[in-house]
C-alpha cells in the first residue's frame, strides 16, 4: 500500500457528528453525518462524489480543506493532518473550495479585482498577481469579461469567476461543492467544461460533489454516498452499470444510460453502463449490421 503522504486526499476511518443543542445549550441529539469513511484520491485525478440530499457528501467535502474536523479518524491533505492547526495555512492554499452559490464568494466590484483578492491577501507581489489573474481567467474562459462587474454576469459566468479566484491561489486540488446546483443547463455545462480543462491541462486534482449524473461521466472514479457511508465506488461505467442499485439509493442515472438499460431489458444486445449518445449510436449500428 502507498503511504498516506503520496495521496492528495486520504481519509482514515473518518466519522463526523453534528451535535444538536436546545436553547439552554443541552445536547438534544447527535447526527452522524459521515460514518467511518475511507477514501483515497491521487494527485491529478478527477473524482466525483454522488449522493442525494442528506447523504453526507457536502459534509465530507468540507473536511478536504479543514472547514470541518473529524470527530473520529484522520484526514490527510497532501500529507498534512487536518487536525493539526499548524497545517491549516498549507491545507487552505493547496485545496481550494468552490461553493454552490457564487454570490457568496464574489466580493470584488470588477471581475479581475475579485480574482486578484486571494493572491493579494497572501502577499503575492503585484506584478505576479496580475499574471495570475490573467492566467486564471483564461483557464476558465472568462478573460474577455475581466473589466466587467460580476453583477452583470450570468450564474454560470459568476461561478467560473469563483473558480478563477481559487485557481489564482495556485492550489493542487479544487473541491467543487455542488457548483452547478443554482445554474441553468448551459451554465452547468460551462462550469464542468472548465473543471475538466483544469484537470486535463493543468493537472489539478478535481473533486466534484454533485447529484447531477451527467456531470460525473468524465470522472476517473466515482464514490456514491448514502447515510454517511460510501455505498459504491468505481469508474463511471462500473457505477452506471448498476441501474437498479442506484435506484435503491434514490439516484438517477444519465438519461442515455437509462435508455440503453431499458432497450437491453427488452432484448437488445447492448453493453452495460453506456455513458454517451455516441456510444449508444455505435452499439445500435453494430446490431443493425
Amino acid at each position: 500500500m502507498k503511504k498516506k503522504h503520496d495521496e492528495m486526499i486520504c481519509t482514515e476511518d473518518l466519522t463526523f457528528e453534528y451535535i444538536r443543542r436546545d436553547e439552554e445549550g443541552n445536547v438534544e441529539g447527535i447526527t452522524t453525518a459521515v460514518d467511518d469513511v475511507n477514501i483515497s484520491i491521487n494527485p491529478g485525478e478527477f473524482i466525483s462524489i454522488l449522493g442525494h440530499n442528506g447523504s453526507g457528501k457536502s459534509t465530507l467535502a468540507k473536511h478536504f480543506n479543514a472547514l470541518l474536523y473529524p470527530t473520529e479518524g484522520t484526514v490527510w491533505v497532501d500529507g498534512n493532518d487536518t487536525s493539526n492547526l499548524q497545517n491549516l495555512w498549507n491545507i487552505r492554499q493547496e485545496a481550494g473550495m468552490v461553493f454552490q452559490n457564487p454570490d457568496n464568494q464574489i466580493i470584488g466590484q470588477i471581475v479581475e479585482e475579485d480574482v486578484g483578492f486571494g493572491p493579494e491577501n497572501i502577499g503575492i507581489p503585484t506584478k505576479e498577481i496580475w499574471e495570475r489573474v490573467e492566467e486564471s481567467l483564461k483557464a476558465v474562459g472568462m478573460y474577455e469579461f475581466r473589466k466587467n462587474s460580476p453583477n452583470h454576469l450570468s450564474g454560470g459566468q459568476k461561478q467560473r469567476v469563483s473558480i478563477a479566484g481559487v485557481i489564482a491561489m495556485h492550489p493542487k486540488c479544487i473541491i467543487l461543492d455542488e457548483p452547478t446546483a443554482m445554474l441553468d443547463p448551459n451554465g452547468r455545462k460551462d462550469v464542468i467544461r472548465a473543471a475538466r480543462a483544469l484537470n486535463q491541462v493543468e493537472n489539478i486534482t478535481i473533486i466534484l460533489i454533485t447529484h447531477y449524473m451527467e456531470e460525473v461521466i468524465y470522472s476517473d472514479r466515482v464514490y456514491v454516498m448514502d447515510k454517511g457511508h460510501v455505498e459504491m465506488q468505481g469508474t463511471p461505467r462500473e457505477i452506471f452499470s448498476q441501474v437498479d442499485r442506484l435506484k435503491e439509493l434514490r439516484l438517477d442515472v444519465p438519461q442515455v444510460t437509462l435508455l440503453a438499460h431499458e432497450l437491453k431489458m427488452r432484448g437488445l444486445p447492448l453493453e452495460d453502463g453506456i455513458l454517451t449518445i455516441e456510444e449508444l449510436v455505435d452499439q445500435l449500428k453494430k446490431i443493425r449490421k
